[in-house]
């Protein structure tokens, strides 16, 4: 309690310096407004626009400092599990990466972690993964973009640089793990290219059914790729228009063709679908005849040059199911066996072959693997360049790796 009391302290004392470096900051900028004309302005201007960040740096750094002390006090992150599993401390979560672009193409390189020697629960920051898991701020509110796999894989290897024996991190690398592959598919192929987008589709149903129905990047490739197949007809099959474009923004460019009159229904509108720069996804133009254009926004109801929503939908679901969340046996540490230097008893790391190989089996990641093996992460890919090639996440159940010497 009392190092809680001395860190309030702390932080009453620091957001008085922080006033006071604010204040001096806007005294500055008023100063160099009414020098703008002149050097001494420019370098007031800058003096302040330093202080400014100069504040901002120290706040995160003493924010940092209360999170980690306030845990601390707590107790949180420091408590080994027992073999039992017992109940977790009421952990706080929190969210370090709090927006990460989506990535268009490929795998992030592994983070490599220890073996771990002893184990928690969980802590904060593994907390704070399994709300990102879900789809959810740290104030356990929806995100708009729903669940980001990076977000969630970063949030694990900053619980995990902590504690490298905090399951419920572990259990998170191994959901990303799982459902790298079929994200991968899904970004490695081009949604521009029709013959391509049945891979994109696939990719994405099996993300939404086995992986996580919470990644809406899933549902935005998805129809992108549905799109590309359906402008590529000739002409476009304009009964889907509504299916389609149901949620999505349009804008009506102008008219193709015919006599310099008003439009009539049988004319031709020039549409184009906007962009989604969160997912990499830009936009999309076609033909539509004006009947259509009058069904899917209202006769009368739209101008050329408008933007518009179309229909009352969305473009990802409004209450998508939870996704897996850990069982208890995913959150109970494994038998510490002090015969092998305090690493974990995992059993058996069969099936070996003669050459003393290991082939790999449904559910194993390199990380799994080279724990089983007592050898980092780094070895096990430099021994299997060949077999793993440029990434090693993708490793599929058959694949004989060689085992290099811990």
């Amino acid at each position: 309690m009392k190092q809680i009391t001395d860190t309030v302290n702390s932080f009453v004392a620091f957001i008085v310096a922080v006033g006071l470096i604010c204040l001096t900051s806007f005294i500055f900028l008023l100063a160099s407004a009414r020098l703008s004309n002149s050097t001494l302005g420019t370098l007031l201007a800058q003096s302040a626009g330093e202080t400014a960040r100069m504040a901002r740096t120290e706040s995160i750094t003493f924010w940092g400092q209360v999170g980690g002390e306030v845990a601390s006090g707590l107790g949180y992150g420091r408590q080994p599990l027992t073999t039992g599993g017992g109940v977790s401390p009421n952990v706080t979560p929190v969210v370090i990466v709090a927006t990460v672009p989506p990535q268009t193409g490929g795998s992030p390189a592994a983070t490599p972690t220890p073996a771990p020697t002893s184990y928690i629960r969980s802590s904060p920051v593994s907390e704070g993964g399994l709300l990102l898991w879900r789809g959810l701020d740290g104030n356990s509110q929806p995100l708009p973009l729903g669940m980001n796999l990076e977000q969630v894989q970063q949030q694990a290897n900053f619980a995990l640089a902590q504690n490298s024996g905090d399951l419920l991190a572990l259990w998170l690398m191994k959901m990303v793990n799982t459902c790298r592959p079929m994200y991968d598919r899904m970004v490695g192929a081009n949604y521009q290219d029709p013959t391509q987008a049945d891979i994109i589709i696939n990719a994405a149903d099996s993300i939404i059914a086995e992986c996580n129905p919470r990644l809406f990047a899933a549902y935005a490739n998805k129809r992108w790729a549905q799109l590309a197949k359906w402008t590529s007809q000739v002409p476009i099959d304009e009964a889907q228009a509504s299916n389609l474009l149901n949620g999505l923004q349009i804008s009506v460019d102008g008219k193709i063709g015919g006599a310099a009159r008003a439009t009539q229904p049988d004319d031709h509108m020039q549409v184009t679908v906007q962009a989604l720069p969160e997912f990499g996804l830009t936009s999309r133009t076609f033909v539509l005849s004006v009947a259509t254009v009058d069904q899917l926004l209202g006769a009368g109801n739209w101008n050329i040059g408008g933007l518009y929503r179309v229909g009352s939908g969305s473009l990802y679901p409004s209450n998508p199911p939870e996704p897996a969340l850990p069982t208890e046996s995913d959150l109970t540490p494994p038998v510490i066996n002090p015969g092998t230097g305090g690493g974990p008893s995992t059993g058996p790391a069969a099936p070996v072959t003669n050459t003393g190989n290991y082939v790999v089996q449904s559910g194993d990641t390199v990380y799994s693997i080279a724990r089983k093996f007592n050898v980092t992460a780094e070895a096990l890919i430099a021994a299997n360049t060949n077999t793993l090639g440029f990434n090693p996440n993708l490793i599929t159940p058959g694949q004989e790796l060689v085992i290099p010497a811990p």
